[in-house]
């Protein structure tokens, strides 16, 4: 993960692209994911008929947070669907209801196109050395419901996690650049949030003027298809929000309460912030003036020597020299 991290840092801090990584980590993940399902499915099927119920319900019996998605899976949904149709609820025995009854729908269409003739069939055959089993029509269009439910629950999980992960590693990256001094900042930990030791759980980092002036961080590595997240920022009001683009219009509202919006898909962000933290009195250094493919090999060095529990622990222990 370190190793992805550290690509996307660097391509956010040049303004390049940084998707592609975060994909090549969901297709591995989805490759993986689909080499369990089909495993599972290829022994259930040669117990014969209604082995997908059978699947599900064993599913069901298992404990852990894996067993649930993967009993969505094999009804061919996923949370937020299932959390849409009852009000809320997804716990398991609704979510094997549900997918049973979404099995029957399934069925039923298939048994309607049957009778009208005139449909292109699928059918996958799934091979482990010389031993191979063919799904038929339903249990194909069955089987393409599975990986596309589990699709979409692995890509939302990633975007999430990656994006958490990279943020706030993104920050300190940002903060050795511009030699902010370790004093003067601090990387807002989760266990902080949950104490209520922040009254915005969003804030990422603090940093502190020469004069110890406290100004607030957010960081969203989300795109200019997500304007609710400007909304966000608006109503929590911070002093330097970094996004990945963010509309024009919403950047001139953000200018007009006094929030500092720096998209970080341009080239000079990083002066931007260095700007921004110098007209603050924020002791800091402009950004180093270096080719970038020594720049990348610097970033390179702050991301490997990054520890987040180490961090927490900093941030632990200056928490306690100023409330002592």
């Amino acid at each position: 993960m370190k190793q992805i991290i550290a690509k996307i840092v660097n391509a956010v801090l040049k303004g390049e692209d940084y998707r592609t990584y975060v994909l090549a980590t969901i297709n591995q993940r989805f490759l993986d994911e689909l080499q369990k399902l089909i495993a599972e499915i290829f022994e259930y099927k040669k117990r014969g008929d209604n082995w997908l119920i059978q699947l599900m319900e064993d599913t069901y019996r298992k404990t852990g947070k894996e067993s649930k998605f993967k009993l969505l899976w094999f009804g061919g949904l996923n949370e937020k669907t299932v959390k849409n149709m009852t009000g809320g609820t997804s716990c398991k025995e609704v979510c094997l209801e549900i997918g049973k009854k979404n099995l029957e729908a399934v069925r039923a269409l298939m048994e309607a196109l049957e009778e009208e003739g005139n449909w292109y069939q699928l059918r996958v055959i799934i091979k482990k050395g010389n031993s191979s089993m063919e799904l038929d029509a339903l249990e194909t269009v069955l089987f393409l419901n599975i990986i596309s439910a589990m699709r979409l629950t692995i890509q939302g999980g990633a975007w999430s996690e990656v994006g958490k992960q990279t943020e706030k590693v993104l920050l300190w990256t940002i903060f050795h650049l511009l030699e902010v001094p370790e004093q003067n900042y601090i990387l807002v930990a989760e266990e902080m949030k949950r104490k209520g030791l922040v009254e915005n759980r969003e804030i990422d980092a603090i940093v502190f003027s020469k004069e110890g002036k406290p100004l607030t961080i957010e960081v969203k590595l989300l795109g200019i298809g997500n304007p609710e997240i400007g909304d966000e920022a608006l109503a929590r009001k911070v002093d330097l929000f970094l996004i990945d683009r963010l509309t024009d219009m919403m950047i001139q509202e953000c200018q007009r309460i006094g929030i500092k919006v720096v998209e970080l898909r341009q080239k000079t962000a990083l002066s931007e912030v260095h700007a921004f933290l110098d007209s603050k009195n924020v002791p800091c250094s402009p950004p180093p003036q270096i080719t970038r493919e020594d720049l990348e090999g610097k970033i390179n060095e702050i991301v490997e020597a990054w520890e987040e529990e180490a961090e927490n622990l900093k941030v632990i222990k200056k928490l306690k020299k100023w409330t002592s």
